[in-house]
């Protein structure tokens, strides 16, 4: 089960979420397309159908006893749909009961991938399907609030991950830091319940670990209209990873397209009416890195070193060549910088301008080493991004 999200509405993920499922039925998978916004679905819509006779909240209230029933074709060949609620207010928010049920049903369809179109925010049916899917995709806009929200999703979603694990653990301990973690504010890091949990119990705590390690949702920037927004899933990947602790990978960026606004007024499938845009084409990229094997984030491993320290302050593998270094180091200095847009809202002014000297210090080691050239005097590359 795979889920698409976001903390804020309005960033375009039923778009995504509907590309996705196009991209992959035509790849030859079996894709059944779950709108799970059960307040407003419009999936239907960006898929350029009628609203379906029959929907998700009919199965919820047990109107049918199969959920095959409310499966219906989209007009794209492997691709169907499931869609969310009909005029059902009452429906938007699940009981536990009704949750796990679902989710059970869901896991049980006919169907190489069965893909959820979340709601926006961050509610408890949305922080559930997407913290439990096998694989979670977040869709933003390059947009101060919008990566704020994003950083506020990922934190309750990771919350909600430890929430279930310690339910599962039967582990009560778990459970009332993680309570007491939601009541915070947005300044706490949820991976700091592992490490209190390690104090009193090491055994619990790598249980822990090693579950919360498969967490590793897809970012997506939609709508980009610059070289900064697209920098900008990168940037929030590395800050994600170091400064909230909650690993995100960067899937792609999407251009803006006033043509997919058209598609949704007049009712068709952006991907399948432009599909040679290139819009279209980093959509189908996206598709991939989402669908991809998953591999791990490159650590350094072994005997420590001043030099090994180095390289893996910049993000390096040990032995990098020089013009690696140089990249890495340029790439960093925009990440951090005081105006960054990846670091919107986030409280970590301390441990950014340490991490900057950390930064420093290993380029000028290995620039000593490697004979890394002075990007001052490298005239390609502006070098006066302002740190401070």
């Amino acid at each position: 089960m795979w889920a698409v999200g976001g903390g804020k509405g309005g960033t375009g993920k039923s778009l995504v979420a509907a590309s996705l499922g196009i991209h992959l039925a035509q790849m030859g998978r079996r894709v059944i397309l779950v709108d799970g916004d059960l307040g407003a679905p419009n999936l239907h819509t960006i898929l350029g159908m009628d609203p379906p006779p029959l929907a998700l909240s009919d199965f919820i209230k047990r109107r049918f006893d199969s959920i095959e029933t409310v499966v219906f074709e989209t007009g794209v060949e492997r691709l169907s749909l499931i869609s969310g609620a009909r005029n059902s207010l009452d429906i938007e928010s699940l009981k536990h009961f009704q949750k796990t049920r679902l989710l059970r049903v869901l896991l049980g369809l006919p169907a190489d991938v069965v893909l959820l179109d979340l709601g926006a925010g961050t509610s408890l049916n949305v922080l559930d399907l997407f913290s439990l899917a096998d694989r979670a995709l977040l869709v933003i806009l390059p947009e101060p609030t919008s990566v704020e929200n994003c950083y506020r999703f990922l934190k309750a979603a990771f919350l909600r991950r430890l929430y279930h694990l310690g339910r599962t653990l039967g582990h009560q301990p778990i459970i009332d830091l993680v309570m007491e973690h939601r009541d915070q504010s947005d300044d706490g890091r949820p991976y700091e319940i592992i490490e209190e949990i390690a104090r009193v119990d090491s055994c619990v705590a790598a249980t822990l670990a090693s579950h919360v390690d498969t967490f590793l949702p897809h970012l997506v920037i939609n709508q980009v209209r610059s070289h900064e927004d697209e920098r900008l899933g990168e940037s929030m990947e590395w800050i994600s990873g170091r400064f909230i602790r909650i690993p995100v990978r960067f899937a792609g960026a999407i251009p803006y397209d006033p043509t997919l606004v058209q598609c949704v007024k007049s009712r068709r499938a952006y991907l399948s009416e432009y599909p040679r845009t290139r819009t279209a084409e980093m959509l189908r990229a996206v598709a991939e890195s989402f669908s991809s094997p998953r591999t791990g984030p490159h650590s350094a491993t072994g005997l420590r070193s001043p030099e090994r320290d180095a390289y893996s302050a910049l993000d390096l593998r040990p032995g990098a060549m020089q013009d690696e270094v140089l990249s890495a180091y340029l790439r960093l200095r925009r990440t951090l910088r005081s105006d960054s847009p990846a670091l919107a809202s986030l409280d970590c002014e301390a441990e950014r301008q340490a991490t900057v000297a950390a930064i420093e210090e290993a380029y000028r080691s290995l620039s000593r080493n490697l004979t890394v050239p002075s990007p001052v005097r490298r005239r390609p590359v502006r070098s006066s991004v302002p740190l401070l």
